[in-house]
C-alpha cells in the first residue's frame, strides 16, 4: 500500500526574489558596462531596453494577477537581457545567464513530494530523495491537511500538503501509519 501527498511549498517565494536579484544584478552590471564604454550604441540599446523593462513592467501591473503572468514577465526580462548581453559582451555572457535562469526556473517548478511505503517515509526534493525507515518514527499522524512526522530523535517535521483530486480517507491513512510503527517495533 502505498500514499503520496504534495506538500505546500512555502520556498516559491525565495525563488522569486532570486529571480528578481539576478535581474536586478543584470542591470548593475549593464549599467557598469555601459559607464566604461563611451560606444553610444551600447548606451542606446542600454536605454532602449530599460525602455522596454518599463513597458513590460506598466504591462505586467495590469494583469499581474492572471494566471503565469509573474513567469510570462520574467521570461519576457530574460529574452531582453539576453539579447543586450548577447549583442555586447557575447555568447558566453548569455549562456551563463540562461544557465543560471532555466536552474532557478526548473528549481521553482518543482514540488517536495512524500510517499509512505511499507519500506518507510520517501521525501521527494528538489534535487534528492531521502528515504526514512519506520524504525526511525515515533509516530506519523494525518488531520485536517496537516502531515506531522515524529522521530525517535525528538525532530518534528510539521507540515501542509496540498489537497489532491483523490481524497485520502485520514483514518485509514492513520491506520496503514500505525500498523507500520507497530510491524517496525515488533523487528
Amino acid at each position: 500500500m502505498k500514499y503520496s501527498f504534495t506538500l505546500k511549498d512555502n520556498n516559491q517565494k525565495a525563488y522569486y526574489l532570486f529571480t528578481w536579484f539576478l535581474f536586478f544584478l543584470h542591470v548593475v552590471a549593464a549599467a557598469v558596462f555601459v559607464l566604461n564604454t563611451n560606444d553610444g550604441g551600447v548606451k542606446l540599446d542600454l536605454y532602449i531596453t530599460l525602455g522596454f523593462y518599463a513597458l513590460i513592467s506598466i504591462v505586467y501591473y495590469f494583469f499581474k494577477n492572471r494566471n503565469k503572468a509573474l513567469e510570462t514577465f520574467s521570461f519576457i526580462l530574460a529574452l531582453l537581457y539576453g539579447n543586450f548581453w548577447l549583442k555586447h559582451a557575447g555568447f558566453l555572457a548569455v549562456f551563463i545567464f540562461a544557465i543560471v535562469y532555466l536552474l532557478v526556473t526548473a528549481v521553482k517548478g518543482k514540488s517536495t513530494t512524500v510517499a509512505f511505503t511499507d519500506s518507510g517515509i520517501h521525501l521527494n526534493r528538489v534535487f534528492k530523495t531521502i528515504v526514512f525507515p519506520w524504525t526511525e518514527m515515533e509516530n506519523v499522524i494525518l488531520k485536517d491537511n496537516i502531515l506531522t512526522i515524529d522521530f525517535k530523535t525528538n525532530k518534528i517535521i510539521q507540515v501542509e500538503i496540498i489537497e489532491t483530486a483523490k481524497a485520502v480517507d485520514e483514518d485509514e491513512f492513520n491506520l496503514f501509519c500505525t500498523a507500520q510503527l507497530g510491524q517496525s517495533a515488533i523487528n
